[in-house]
């Protein structure tokens, strides 16, 4: 059906409006700030169109604490942070102390609190960076949890090649996530697919299969710092994540994925909370998972909570390796210490790696590397 003659007139008045305007109408972003612009010597100008607001500040892990932008032409705020070393950061905005995101930067962090992400490229490229190699296929995964009753997700990295050959199978690593984080964390942040990619080309790893569920049975948007009795909580967490674990995760990749199984083509390593997870379901199951990391683990940090979730630890079984990694200026360094001395104690067979950093990303990207290029599944 034809617009009525009328409505034509409007929409030509209209457009006409547009092009004298100086406007795109195939653009309707034009005439809005680039932000965040890196800079070929490392610095960052982040920017954003604010008319009318009194105070723009920048948090980002570039900066501690806050920092204020400057106000210029057309309501535009800006600012040049650094230069920078070649990372992966987060940011976001706070307009008179309201939360804001970059409207124009569509690379995002999910946590409890959503962020921004710009990357400052390395020169060569970072085993973190797209490389020209052969490249996996990260696959999105919906599914209903049973004794969660609810819907999950999960993703899935396939190895190059992963589809020319339909017998070969391969083993599987699952990898877990940390506090507030979600099942793409791995990926959207800690680039675990083009790690794996470049350390296969370089013929450092063995190709696998990696499998990433959602590592939260419970709301992570909880404020933990308010809980009581925040101990009892990640227990209460833990124990619906691994319901879900082995009744829905593992049957869903088994079932959906060419996987090798037994212990010496399994493993499981995760980040913080993940890390927490990983020991205990490695450790406490040597029948399943025998290869076993820990990166800035959530561990207990006493002897009656450690005992407790390793209970049914058997001193005499054995794992291909058991890996234990942390910070020096990570805030999780004493409960890492203990846990190695109490499993030095017990007579298990571990590495402990300890590295400069805190808790943060490029640490863990650093040590999924080592671990994984250190004679996985070998």
């Amino acid at each position: 059906m034809k617009a009525p003659q009328s409505l034509r007139g409007i929409a030509v008045a209209l457009l006409s409006l547009l092009f004298s305007a100086g406007l795109s109408v195939a653009n309707p972003d034009a005439g809005y700030p680039k932000s965040p612009e890196v800079h070929p010597d490392g610095k960052i100008t982040f920017r954003l169109k604010a008319p009318g607001a009194e105070k723009v500040e920048l948090k980002s892990s570039l900066t501690k604490g806050k920092a204020v932008m400057e106000s210029g032409e057309n309501g535009l705020w800006e600012i040049t942070v650094g230069p920078v070393e070649p990372g992966i950061y987060d940011y976001r905005f706070e307009v008179d102390g309201v939360y804001t995101l970059d409207p124009h930067n569509r690379k995002l962090k999910g946590w409890r609190v959503s962020a921004n992400l710009v990357e400052v490229p390395a020169n060569p490229p970072a085993v973190w960076q797209f490389a020209d190699v052969p490249h996996g296929v990260v696959h999105h995964h919906g599914f209903f949890s049973a004794p969660l009753k609810t819907e999950r997700e999960l993703f899935v990295y396939t190895p190059p090649g992963y589809g020319e050959n339909p017998e070969r199978r391969y083993p599987v690593l699952y990898l877990l996530h940390g506090s507030g984080d979600d099942a793409s964390a791995w990926t959207a942040v800690g680039r675990a697919h083009l790690i794996a990619d470049n350390l296969i080309a370089a013929g450092k790893v063995e190709p696998f299969v990696m499998v990433m569920p959602y590592g939260h049975g419970h709301r992570p948007e909880v404020d933990m710092d308010s809980l009581e009795d925040r101990s009892a909580w990640s227990r209460e967490n833990n124990a619906a994540v691994f319901a879900d674990f082995f009744q829905s995760v593992i049957p869903l990749a088994e079932s959906q994925y060419r996987l090798k199984t037994g212990p010496d083509l399994t493993a499981v390593a995760g980040l913080s909370m993940g890390g927490g997870q990983a020991l205990e379901l490695g450790l406490n199951h040597p029948e399943r998972f025998g290869w076993v990391a820990g990166f800035s683990s959530g561990v207990a940090g006493d002897a009656e909570s450690v005992a407790a979730q390793y209970g049914g630890l058997d001193p005499a079984a054995t794992w291909r390796k058991v890996w234990i990694g942390c910070g020096k200026d990570d805030f999780l360094l004493d409960r890492n210490e203990f846990f190695h001395a109490w499993l030095t104690e017990k007579g298990i067979v571990h590495d402990y790696y300890l590295s400069e950093g805190g808790h943060s990303w490029p640490v863990w990207r650093d040590y999924l590397e080592r671990w994984l290029s250190g004679g996985l599944f070998q």
